[in-house]
């Protein structure tokens, strides 16, 4: 037996964080000395080629988001990234303030991108009773 499909708002919801994710990794290609992204990853200190793999890391791990069952790596991807930006929030750039919104976003990741409808203990129960009566 098939498990059941997510409601179409939660594929709006999945698609959503997808594109945030997908659209923050592209603004990281943004190489114009004053650009927000440039200042930060100079104050981290590993140079641009980080920022630039912090971009490609992000579009990957959001483009995975999107289908139903690479959705579960984009989100262990993109915690992971969130993570790292967070703890560099905290250690290197000294704003522990700031380092709550990529904990948040990596949370929203990691919620959205585990969610799997057959995991619904209703719908567990209810198809167990069904195969259990003859």
């Amino acid at each position: 037996m098939k498990p059941p499909r997510p409601a179409p708002a939660f594929w709006v919801i999945r698609f959503s964080v997808a594109l945030i994710f997908v659209s923050f990794g592209l603004d990281k290609f943004d190489s114009r000395p004053g650009s927000e992204w440039v200042l930060i990853f100079t104050r981290i200190g590993l140079g641009p080629w980080f920022r630039v793999f912090t971009g490609v890391v992000e579009v990957v791990g959001g483009v995975l988001m999107g289908p139903r069952r690479s959705s579960r790596y984009g989100a262990l991807i993109l915690a992971a990234t969130m993570l790292g930006a967070a703890i560099a929030h905290l250690t290197v750039l000294r704003d522990p303030l700031a380092a709550l919104i990529p904990l948040v976003l990596g949370g929203i990741a990691v919620a959205v991108g585990l969610h799997e409808p057959s995991y619904d203990i209703r719908a567990l129960m209810s198809r167990g009773e069904r195969e259990r009566s003859p």
